[in-house]
């Protein structure tokens, strides 16, 4: 027998022989699967449709601009039915339901009134139904960690909507709630009636002058951004 190098040892060495034969050369090495290397700084594309369409003629949002909740709640269609409003409304329903969101008052489930109530230059009106007892148990939260304060609204002025209330403890931009079997309605007042003597006085001056509460100062004063961002029509 012939002497083997050293380290072999005879099962290597039948496998080196195997390894080498013509069958075994012929065979062809399958080509590895191809991997896909996406880059590590690649960008996250939003799968939200950019809003479409060109800027209304008063210069406010329009319906592809508003958020998800905004736009369920003007319902079946909501679009139709906002761009049936008159600048003044379109204005109070951006900023009351903003202000909403931004207090902790979440719209969904809730029901508008049917024009031309539900949706008013200064104040939004609801119908009754479950949503409502969603809203008083944000609401009574609010209370409780002082953001509202318990207020039962008049109810020569706010008529079957006066059996549960609370207004925002603020001085200025007093956001006011009032709800009961006619269902519920929410506004913001310029002042606060009953926070101070500025709070008090202010909100006399504004109930004795004539008109309706100017949601577009109530705007500027809080920051609430109205205006939409799509190109002009050409």
């Amino acid at each position: 027998m012939p002497t083997l190098p050293v380290g072999s040892s005879p099962v290597q060495s039948a496998n080196v022989t195997q390894a080498q034969s013509p069958a075994a050369a012929s065979t062809p090495t399958p080509a590895a699967a191809p991997r896909s290397q996406a880059p590590a700084d690649s960008v996250q594309v939003s799968s939200q449709p950019a809003p479409q369409g060109t800027r209304p003629a008063d210069g406010l949002k329009a319906f592809s601009e508003l958020t998800s909740k905004q736009q369920a709640l003007l319902g079946e269609g909501g679009e139709v039915r906002y761009d049936a409003l008159t600048s003044k409304e379109r204005l109070a329903f951006q900023v009351l339901t903003t202000r909403m969101d931004q207090l902790g008052l979440d719209t969904s489930g809730l029901k508008l009134k049917q024009q031309p109530e539900g949706i008013q230059q200064d104040r939004l009106m609801f119908e009754p139904g479950p949503g409502l007892d969603r809203l008083k148990g944000q609401v009574k939260a609010g209370i409780d960690s002082g953001v509202f304060k318990s207020d039962k609204p008049q109810e020569k002025h706010h008529p079957g909507m006066t059996d549960f209330g609370a207004r925002q403890w603020n001085t200025r931009e007093s956001m006011q709630i009032g709800m009961g079997k006619q269902g519920a309605f929410v506004d913001v007042d310029r002042f606060g009636a009953k926070t101070d003597l500025v709070g008090l006085f202010g909100h006399i001056g504004e109930v004795l002058t004539p008109g309706k509460t100017d949601l577009a100062a109530v705007a500027k004063r809080l920051h609430i951004d109205v205006a939409s961002r799509l190109p002009e029509a050409k």
